[in-house]
Parts: C-alpha cells; sequence; structure tokens
C-alpha cells in the first residue's frame, strides 16, 4: 500500500466522517466485538515478562515467521 504525502493540510481530503458523530462510538464497539469474535479462542497470557535479547523474545512469542 503506497502512502501519499501532503505539503499542507488543505490538501488532504477530508474525513469520511465528521469526529463528533455519535455514531462512531458505536462503530467502534461493533468492531471490538467482532475482533472478540475472531480471537475468542485464542489463549493470551496477562502480565509483563523481560527479556535479554530480541531473540528470546520473539520465541517465547511462538510466532513461527520471526526468527
Amino acid at each position: 500500500m503506497g502512502v501519499t504525502r501532503y505539503r499542507s493540510i488543505e490538501e488532504m481530503p477530508r474525513p469520511w466522517r465528521k469526529p463528533d458523530d455519535p455514531e462512531n462510538l458505536r462503530l467502534v464497539a461493533r468492531m471490538l466485538a467482532f475482533y472478540r469474535s475472531l480471537t475468542r479462542d485464542v489463549p493470551r497470557r496477562t502480565g509483563v515478562r523481560r527479556f535479554k535479547t530480541i531473540e528470546q523474545a520473539n520465541a517465547d512469542r511462538g510466532d513461527p515467521y520471526r526468527r
């Protein structure tokens, strides 16, 4: 995805929703509910863990795509 740079605020396109629209909060709640439904069965550990190296952190994360 490309990045568009603007020299001033006037060049930027207008937002598609008004910031004070009360529907915005309902939409965020719906997106969070959708996210929770997708990740309901994913185990999550809580708390803070410290690591000496980034490799140890990636190994603890269990992500096979990070090495």
